[in-house]
């Protein structure tokens, strides 16, 4: 863009000048705007199948408090953003860019349902929720690489794996319970907890698929790997938290 500019500058016409940098930029932003399109379809789309795998009961509260969530799920998915991308960018280190591009909408979607999740007033509900959300997420990942997918056996993964963050999210369950109080404290530590578990677990799955093992003969490795990274994202988080 800026040799661009620098070629047309030596025309000195002003006017002309104003009216080719508005249409580079407009040509520059159009790619941002259709990856964004894409990630929102994407969400859209991951967002509707969770749904259908939710008791009906369950998935009406969810739609019923989705607008305020989401917001809330946004801003939390956008700090944790500026803390975690170090950390992916060395873990994923060897992902193909394209194959990863596209795994990041899948990735990107599931962690925001797990967050508009953990903000729904439904106490002891978001560890069992996040199992519909982990399966989703696990089976489109397998389909970007081309493998196969087992549901039965990634939900008894997905199920232990919950088990690593239920320490901190079961207080945010318990503060829920609390009248007029609990509800908004303890969703915001459900919904962090719930992100950071399934972004997790979905960048393991993501780079035990790269490197072309099978998540359900190695479960130890992937257990460990998830293990490792789910500790660091929880101890980046600290120093933010003392502010």
């Amino acid at each position: 863009m800026k040799k661009l500019f620098r070629k047309k500058t030596i025309t000195g016409e002003t006017e002309n000048l104003k009216k080719e940098k508005v249409a580079e930029v407009q040509v520059e932003t159009e790619l941002p705007a259709s990856d964004l399109k894409q990630e929102e379809k994407e969400f859209e789309s991951f967002f509707s199948e969770v749904l259908k795998k939710l008791p009906q009961k369950t998935s009406t509260r969810v739609l019923n408090a989705y607008d305020k969530s989401k917001e809330q799920a946004e801003k939390i998915l956008d700090k944790s953003k500026n803390q975690f991308d170090g950390i992916f960018d060395e873990f994923l280190e060897g992902v193909d860019e394209e194959k990863r591009k596209k795994c990041h909408k899948t990735v990107h979607a599931a962690s925001l349902t797990a967050a508009i999740i953990g903000f729904s007033p439904i106490p002891f509900s978001d560890a069992f929720l996040l199992v519909p959300v982990q399966l989703t997420m696990m089976s489109r990942l397998h389909k970007i690489f081309g493998q196969s997918w087992s549901e039965s056996l990634g939900k008894s993964l997905s199920r232990e794996l919950i088990v690593v963050g239920l320490g901190r999210g079961a207080v945010g369950n318990i503060l829920k319970l609390v009248p007029a109080v609990g509800t908004v404290a303890g969703a915001a530590i459900n919904a962090t907890v719930a992100s950071t578990i399934t972004e997790s677990l979905g960048w393991v799955t993501v780079k035990m698929l790269n490197d072309g093992e099978d998540i359900f003969e190695q479960a130890m490795s992937f257990k460990g790997q998830f293990n490792t990274l789910f500790k660091t994202l929880q101890n980046s988080s600290k120093p933010s938290n003392k502010k």
